[in-house]
């Protein structure tokens, strides 16, 4: 059995983030039985980011696969670390991931640094993606390009270089009536999302498939 992991650093569990690591979840499972998918929620978690203990850079130590600080992501972090690939998904605020998301990040990847030559080790370069959903329309995606890279600089340098999914002009309320969103136009996000939420849905659903069906053949 081959697993994937899904890191949903997302704090709703019915909106944007949520319907896409859904349809990425269908389309792995859609590969094969021999694909397992486990879906964590980071929001349901209590665990801080790296606290730079440094046990993991002690001479001999035997914290270079996974980070030693017990909290609630420890036994998470260790599953993340022998996966068969791994899935990061988060909204954009301020033009970033969620705090969540990176602190899971920095925890994951820090003991596979090596502070000798700056060499990775990580116990397995697996396939990744990351799922982005935003409320940014299509003329930011120059300006946001570079914290893309950024971000996934870090799945790339450790395991292979991640499929990004993305999901633009997303809808964040069902009713724009009871909030101060003037901004935002509802009838202007609703047709947007009328004419892409499902390839949105659709183009996660095909990342799914296709990091299950490279897990299967490699």
């Amino acid at each position: 059995m081959k697993r994937i992991i899904i890191i949903d650093g997302g704090p709703r569990k019915t909106m944007n983030t949520a319907a896409m690591v859904d349809a990425f979840a269908k389309g792995a499972r859609s590969a094969s039985k021999e694909i397992e998918v486990k879906h964590i929620r980071l929001y349901n978690l209590d665990y801080k980011g790296c606290v730079s203990c440094l046990a993991c850079k002690v001479k001999d130590s035997k914290y270079t696969s996974f980070c030693a600080y017990n909290d609630g992501i420890t036994e998470i972090l260790k599953e993340a670390a022998f996966a068969d690939g791994i899935l990061f998904a988060s909204p954009l605020y301020f033009g970033d991931i969620t705090a969540q998301t990176r602190a899971f990040m920095e925890r994951l990847f820090f003991p596979w640094l090596s502070y000798n030559e700056y060499s990775t080790h990580a116990p397995k370069r697996v396939p990744t993606a990351f799922i982005y959903t935003m409320n940014a329309t299509e003329e930011y995606m120059p300006q946001l390009e570079s914290a893309f890279e950024r971000i996934e600089s870090l799945a790339t340098m450790f395991l292979q270089k991640p499929e990004r999914i993305m999901a633009l002009n997303t809808t964040q309320v069902k009713d724009y009536s009871r909030y101060d969103m003037a901004a935002f136009p509802a009838e202007g996000k609703r047709m947007w999302r009328e004419a892409h939420w499902e390839k949105d849905l659709q183009s996660s659903f095909d990342a799914g498939r296709q990091m299950a069906d490279k897990i299967l053949t490699a």
